[in-house]
């Protein structure tokens, strides 16, 4: 009896050290704390899309939505949508080399040519951005496969790669490269999009000397990875040497390269290659999970508030984590976003017991970290009619308030949001820093792209973002309550009046890109993205308010395919365009709408 009244009066006292610790003063606070607490716990890893942590965090929203008394839709809390987890390779993947035999004494179209096959993981292994098919070709060394002119450097320089296949190496002229010049053109699918355009047909990446130069890069699924094109493998390093020529060694041509800083890219002689790649993601369905507060009133309970928040983050890291230690860590995503959920979950119980005249829908999205996967399939498989939804209000990072501050963005896609807003923050002390847009990278701009005015509350950036460190003891549990106190306040004025907030399409406000430096875009183009795999090429979900897209004509559900005469396959084939026009350029972009092909004249202007 003694030991378990020790026991208990122990876990009292770690659940108040972690509460307090938390800054989470009142028992509403607690009760967010302990939220906060499960869903950023090492116990959920991370809650990346597919996991088992993932599937935790939503079976944990969903029992508090119906321990809340909020109503399934359609007979379920959940919407489910395929999520990449894995690459698949069939038996087609194959390379085949070929490489004419020097006969001393022997004229050389009597020379032959031996085969060499290399085997999928051993001495290759296809890349996610490759496209699918065969190509054969000669094989061109073409350096650190970079073109860029306004740094005076150019790999392609002098080199005929037209229907042949590349060998790039990975990174740049500075090895690793430490001259920021080079950064921009550092990245692979930079590399293949450029092969691409100077008509290679496919490209062997190749890592520098190093410790790790035979090691071939974890084949980390992400949706961020789109097909660039073309062919695209990565080459154990001693094997692609030994088709070298001996006055041409890898090594020493690659030293030679990071001395003088200048190309040196040639045909490598009787040399062929066949490479064959056929490559699929392997998917598994994931959830949104969601639940229903019907409204009071008879008419207007027809009409929808949605509270949104995403429950998904990095899992161990992946190509979004800033962190950069050596050992996995997992990434718990307090801020990122356990605030968020919590601050929903809280709602749901007051609201819940409080309802509105007009029906509220509890969120929580998956995906986000991905492209903001959850919230574009839940606008466009809406689980009541879409144009019925009035508003949407959005958490994200919501857990490190500093004195009294609060972050809120959209506040131009309604006219009657300011005055709304300004006057409750009067109410509750709060200094907030306004934004009009109502596009940006969290899940109110799926709402906004739907011609749904939109509210998007963060409280700030800090040094923890995506990282390790993002952890639940460093959360201010008694900020997200004034933040939810706020949207209360919010939710019950426009939930509660006969009049919904009208929709404004708002101007971006231009930020200045990254300096002037060489190898970043000088112009604005204003497209918002969609992030969903697209075989034609990009299409975009939006256009921004007075951009040069917008002036042009483009619309959403658009399919970019050309800009400026160069392929677009993806965001960074755009993004990589971009930076070879200046303010003042007048450009043709190609784009598939409804079917048919059109072409607007884009005046572009300086960020």
């Amino acid at each position: 009896m003694i030991k378990l009244l020790w026991k208990s009066l122990l876990l009292t006292f770690i659940f108040y050290y972690f509460a307090f610790s938390q800054k989470a003063t009142s028992d509403e606070a607690l009760k967010i704390a302990n939220y906060v607490r499960f869903l950023a716990s090492d116990e959920l890893e991370g809650r990346y899309p597919g996991t088992a942590g993932n599937y935790k965090a939503a079976d944990f929203i969903e029992s508090k939505f119906k321990e809340f008394g909020l109503q399934p839709i359609s007979g379920s809390y959940r919407q489910t949508f395929p999520f990449p987890v894995a690459y698949k390779f069939s038996d087609k993947n194959s390379v085949v080399w070929e490489k004419l035999i020097e006969r001393p004494g022997i004229p050389k179209e009597m020379w032959k040519s031996i085969p060499k096959k290399w085997n999928n993981g051993v001495e290759y292994q296809p890349l996610p951005i490759s496209e699918n098919g065969t190509v054969t070709g000669e094989v061109v060394f073409a350096g650190y496969g970079i073109t860029a002119k306004d740094i005076g450097y150019d790999d392609y320089e002098g080199i005929d790669v037209n229907g042949k296949i590349v060998i790039v190496l990975i990174d740049s002229a500075e090895g690793q490269p430490k001259d920021e010049r080079f950064i921009p053109y550092s990245k692979m699918s930079y590399k293949a999009m450029n092969a691409r355009e100077h008509g290679a047909i496919g490209i062997i990446f190749v890592k520098v000397q190093s410790d790790s130069a035979n090691v071939f890069f974890p084949l980390k699924v992400s949706t961020f990875h789109k097909p660039s094109g073309i062919i695209a493998i990565q080459a154990q390093r001693t094997e692609i040497a030994k088709f070298f020529p001996k006055n041409a060694n890898l090594y020493p041509t690659e030293m030679e390269m990071q001395k003088t800083k200048k190309p040196k890219s040639f045909l490598i002689p009787d040399t062929k290659v066949t490479i064959s790649v056929d490559i699929s993601k392997e998917t598994v369905e994931v959830p949104n999970v969601f639940g229903l507060i019907p409204g009071t009133d008879p008419k207007l309970s027809k009409e929808y508030i949605v509270i949104g928040a995403h429950f998904d983050h990095l899992g161990w890291g992946g190509e979004n984590s800033l962190y950069r230690g050596k050992t996995p860590a997992i990434h718990n995503g307090a801020d990122d976003n356990a605030s968020g959920v919590s601050a929903i979950l809280y709602l749901a119980e007051y609201f819940a017991k409080n309802p509105l005249r007009r029906s509220v829908i509890v969120t929580a999205f998956n995906g986000e970290e991905e492209g903001i996967l959850g919230s574009n399939h839940f606008v466009k498989n809406s689980p009541v009619p879409i144009e019925q939804i009035v508003l949407m209000l959005n958490f994200d990072m919501v857990g490190r308030m500093k004195e009294n501050k609060l972050n809120v963005f959209g506040t131009g896609s309604s006219t009657t949001f300011d005055k709304v807003i300004d006057s409750v923050a009067v109410l509750d002390s709060l200094i907030l820093t306004k934004g009009s847009e109502g596009y940006g990278p969290s899940d109110h701009s799926s709402f906004y792209s739907a011609k749904i005015p939109v509210l998007f509350m963060f409280t700030g950036a800090h040094s923890d973002y995506h990282m390790p460190s993002d952890d639940a003891e460093k959360i201010d549990c008694d900020g997200i309550l004034k933040v939810t106190s706020f949207a209360k306040k919010i939710l019950d004025r426009y939930g509660n009046s006969n009049e919904k907030p009208d929709y404004i399409y708002t101007p971006v406000e231009k930020k200045n890109g990254k300096d002037n430096a060489p190898g970043y875009a000088k112009v604005w183009f204003g497209i918002v993205p969609n992030f969903e795999d697209n075989p034609l090429g990009l299409r975009i979900s939006g256009v921004s308010a007075g951009s040069p897209a917008e002036k042009a004509g483009l619309q959403s559900d658009d399919i970019i395919t050309k800009f400026g005469g160069k392929t677009v396959k993806n965001l960074q084939d755009l993004t990589y365009i971009l930076r070879e026009f200046k303010p003042n350029d007048i450009v043709d972009v190609v784009v598939i709408r409804q079917g048919k092909e059109i072409v607007f004249k884009v005046k572009l202007v300086g960020r």
